[in-house]
């Protein structure tokens, strides 16, 4: 089973306005609402290729329910979320006609009993399952997340991490099966920084960034892709779909080759749509995408 973690989730508010005028009143041409957080768009994605996963986290306050009313049209996806008692953020992520600008909530406090009701969904995690844990973790939680993954490595669980440079590089002493790295949690060439983790363990090392090559290292062997989005539609989730289309590759049994494969065609098909890619625009694209060996 894939188990997905999105620790600071966020009902995320849409609005296109034509032109925002600074300091006046601006009406906007369309609204919406969607689940945002990166754990969940991985699940998202996976749920289009009709794979089971199990969504974590923590929800709590009005937002809650209309949360899971969203998630609830996802038929592959359970979801297995810790209430909390302060709300679940709302962010704002305004578009007009040249940019789209983001107002991210700081989000809820997470006390002591709440991470502990947490930690109890994950009894039923085992050897050979997947947890997957994407987007920044609150400092107030960092320790004790960080410890449970070192929990979690000792029972043979694949972590796959998305998360900040912190978090990374304090699990650099567990067995971890995959990172997804971008500019931000690198600090020099990226062959050089996937050089040094592989040196630390790390089994399987995915890298994009916006207009750049992306890349996927392991022991065994090493692949750059050069399949740029010709017209971007959707950033927002291109990374998380390249993860999950990772991970599809892999429960299949894929090459490494085959596998980076559906990452990329899992990233262009959310860059190219409104919304996260479907199984028919990833498929299609996947026939399409070029890998080279280095």
């Amino acid at each position: 089973m894939i188990y997905t973690c999105t620790t600071n989730p966020s009902l995320d508010y849409y609005i296109t306005i034509p032109t925002v005028e600074k300091g006046k009143t601006n009406r906007s041409d369309m609204e919406m609402y969607d689940a945002g957080g990166k754990g969940v768009n991985v699940s998202i994605v996976l749920n289009n290729f009709r794979i089971p996963t199990v969504c974590l986290g923590f929800l709590g306050g009005f937002t809650k329910d209309y949360y899971l009313s969203f998630i609830a049209s996802y038929p592959n996806i359970q979801p297995l979320f810790t209430t909390i008692k302060d709300n679940t953020r709302i962010n704002i992520k305004i578009m007009d006609n040249e940019y789209e600008t983001a107002i991210n909530a700081k989000g809820p406090h997470i006390d002591d009993d709440e991470f502990k009701r947490f930690k109890s969904r994950l009894n039923n995690i085992f050897t050979d399952d997947y947890f997957v844990l994407s987007g920044n973790i609150e400092d107030e939680i960092k320790d004790r997340m960080i410890d449970l993954l070192h929990e979690m490595a000792q029972d043979g669980v694949k972590i796959v991490l998305d998360t900040d440079k912190d978090v990374l590089d304090r699990c650099l002493d567990i067995p971890l099966f995959a990172v997804k790295l971008n500019d931000r949690n690198i600090e020099k060439n990226i062959k050089e920084t996937a050089k040094e983790y592989l040196d630390k363990g790390i089994k399987n090392i995915l890298y994009s960034a916006p207009d750049k090559p992306s890349f996927i290292f392991n022991e065994e062997c090493s692949y750059e892709c050069n399949n740029l989005a010709d017209s971007l539609v959707n950033a927002t989730g291109s990374a998380d779909s390249m993860v999950a289309g990772f991970l599809y590759g892999c429960i299949r049994g894929a090459t490494t080759e085959e596998s980076f494969k559906y990452a990329n065609a899992a990233s262009l098909a959310t860059c190219m749509s409104n919304d996260l890619g479907s199984k028919e625009k990833i498929e299609d694209l996947f026939t399409t995408i070029e890998v080279n060996k280095f």
